[in-house]
Order: C-alpha cells, then sequence, then structure tokens
C-alpha cells in the first residue's frame, strides 16, 4: 500500500479552497489546507508536501513572498511551489519568485493536474 502525495491548498476563499482541493484528490493526491501564507509556511514546515498550491493574494503573506521564503529555506526548498491568480500579467513574477508552475484562474482540472504530476515528478521544473 502506498500513501499519496500530501498537496496544500493555500487559498484564503472556502469555495476555491474546496473546489481546488476535490481536484486534487480526484488525482490520487492526499490533500491539506491553507487559508494565508503564515498558515502555509508554518503547515509546511511542520509536515512537508510534495507541492503547496498558493493564491497569488494570500493574506498576511502573499503567494510570492511565500513561495522565495520556501525557496530560501533548505528544510522546505524541494517543495513544488504552484501560484494561481486570476491576474495573467503576474506569470513572470511567480517564476522569478521560485514557483515550479503558474496557472490562470479559473483552473482547469486536467491541467492543474498535469501541472502537478509534472513539477512534482520533475523536482519541481516544468
Amino acid at each position: 500500500m502506498t500513501t499519496a502525495q500530501l498537496i496544500m491548498i493555500a487559498d484564503a476563499d472556502p469555495f476555491v479552497r474546496e473546489m481546488v482541493g476535490r481536484f486534487v484528490e480526484d488525482g490520487g493526491y492526499a490533500v491539506c489546507f491553507a487559508v494565508d501564507g503564515y498558515d502555509a509556511l508554518d503547515k509546511a514546515r511542520k509536515v512537508p508536501p510534495a507541492a503547496i498550491i498558493a493564491d497569488l493574494m494570500l493574506p498576511r503573506l502573499d503567494g510570492l513572498a511565500l513561495c522565495r521564503i520556501l525557496k530560501s529555506d533548505p528544510a522546505v526548498n524541494e517543495i513544488v511551489s504552484v501560484i494561481i491568480s486570476s491576474v495573467l500579467s503576474v506569470e513572470e513574477r511567480a517564476k522569478t519568485a521560485g514557483a515550479s508552475a503558474f496557472l490562470q484562474k479559473p483552473l482547469e482540472k486536467s491541467r492543474l493536474l498535469n501541472v502537478l504530476k509534472t513539477a512534482i515528478f520533475t523536482g519541481g521544473a516544468t
């Protein structure tokens, strides 16, 4: 019996968290949730997920800042970061912050699962 890889969904909107959580679970992953950037960082340091799907506009610590902190911390820098946002113009900023991928909202289930699979399999390079 294998254990499903853990994926964290960090979004302040409970509807988005639930929807993305269902997508990820349908892909065979285990899911945990965070409501803001500091919550995500704290949980990631305690139980590192394979990937974090983080909204750009997270409260208290936005998705880009979260990504930069994760990439600078040797204890968690292997976590794949996927930034999600309705703002397409931040894709390059997400990559610069260390994100493995950027997805524009509204999310498409198949695209999200393909990005996760590719990023986790390749160690974050998409």
